[in-house]
């Protein structure tokens, strides 16, 4: 038996559960486990959870107590209604991923900035996973909908995201130019792009189906690398925990960057990923190596950045000509040797941005870069932006001038 999301539009209760519980000391040092009672109280969700130890993944909205002072210029931030149009069966995550995001907002600037509704295209208000192990209850049908809203978010699942619906796709045409913002995750594209609403667009979906939206839509310009893409007021995203990365967009547009920021620390994401990140990180790519020799010289690089990491010593570590080692190297990564350890440093030079308030100079130090400028190029080239810029989404404003 699965647990249950009821989403229904007079559901506020509160559930109590025996849970195990990652607490992190104020440094962010090695987790202790702690076992503990929790109310979780939440508006528009109940949550009932099975088991005499259920382990708690979703941080909802959890008590005050535990919420992130408030500054005083959220106190100005406008009420913003988002629909989300599921089509079932859809994958679980690519419908909680984004709602858990938009409830962290609210928690954590401490008002309702936004209010999130479930509607689906089916008579049935019950909404199955994909996956079979949850299901969800949706507020409304799409007929229903009544009102104005500021931003539409559209989740299918893989079998649904060639489903024919008429009065489905005549609303999202209705509402596309109504609305501030309306996306898609994962293969909700493919949806979008049935409607004519990708038609001249530039759009992208989950990596594995890249070709055959292509194929599908050859009127749509479509990108196979990025996390997200935004085209007009339409946005497109990659699958799974790409619906997060995109709604962690649309809260930073709203919110501004440090919210953002901190809802992706407390969703413990390893990166907080910008639309024009590659799916495919480097090192998440790179640990798909079938070769042990080129695996563990992985690890030996990330752990040795700041190093002198030219081709002749890494060939020497693998006991490999040079000619054979960037031979073999680029045919199991599919990069160069220079190109993978640029994109290594600049992954690494982010991560220090984000962590410390340390000035570029000794980053790029620490990093392995010649010099800031050096740094600069490769960080423009991976991410997309400037070491300085990308700090200063982080920080607001404010803290940059």
């Amino acid at each position: 038996m699965g647990t249950i999301w009821d989403l229904s539009e007079s559901a506020a209760a509160s559930a109590r559960s025996e849970c195990l519980f990652q607490a992190l000391d104020s440094n962010d040092n090695e987790p202790s486990f702690i076992d503990r009672k929790q109310t979780f109280s939440a508006k528009n969700i109940t949550v009932y959870l099975l088991g005499k130890r259920s382990r708690c993944i979703f941080d909802l909205e959890m008590s005050k107590a535990n919420s992130t002072t408030a500054p005083r210029e959220t106190a100005r931030l406008k009420r913003r209604r988002i629909i989300v149009v599921v089509v079932p069966p859809v994958d679980e995550l690519d419908l909680v991923g984004p709602i858990q995001v938009f409830s962290a907002a609210n928690r954590l600037v401490r008002r309702a900035v936004y209010e999130v509704e479930i509607v689906t295209n089916t008579r049935d208000l019950r909404v199955q996973g994909e996956g079979g192990l949850l299901s969800f209850t949706a507020q409304r049908r799409l007929q229903d909908v009544k009102g104005k809203a500021d931003s539409l978010l559209l989740v299918c699942g893989l079998a649904t995201r060639t489903a024919r619906d008429p009065t489905l796709f005549a609303w999202m045409k209705k509402m596309a130019p109504a609305v501030r913002r309306l996306g898609a995750v994962c293969v909700g594209s493919f949806l979008l792009a049935e409607a004519g609403l990708l038609n001249g667009k530039t759009a992208t979906t989950h990596w594995k189906f890249g070709r055959e939206f292509a194929s599908r839509y050859p009127q749509v310009k479509v990108q196979f690398n990025p996390i997200w893409v935004k085209d007009g007021n339409i946005y497109t995203s990659a699958g799974i925990s790409a619906g997060i990365d995109l709604a962690l967009g649309w809260v930073e547009d709203d919110c501004g960057g440090r919210i953002s920021h901190e809802i992706a620390r407390e969703f413990v994401l390893f990166l907080r990923r910008s639309g024009g990140q590659t799916q495919l990180s480097a090192s998440l790519s790179a640990q798909a190596s079938e070769m042990k020799a080129i695996h563990e010289l992985q690890v030996w690089i990330a752990e040795n950045l700041h190093n002198n990491l030219s081709v002749q010593n890494l060939a020497d570590r693998t006991a490999m000509s040079i000619r054979n080692f960037e031979r073999v190297f680029t045919r199991e990564l599919g990069k160069t040797p220079s190109h993978y350890i640029l994109e290594m440093r600049a992954e690494a030079a982010r991560r220090q941005l984000e962590r410390t308030d340390q000035g570029l100079k000794r980053i790029a130090a620490a990093c392995g870069f010649s010099s800031p400028d050096s740094m600069r190029r490769a960080f423009l080239r991976s991410v997309g932006t400037t070491p300085h810029k990308y700090r200063c989404q982080l920080r607001g404003p404010e803290r940059c001038a």
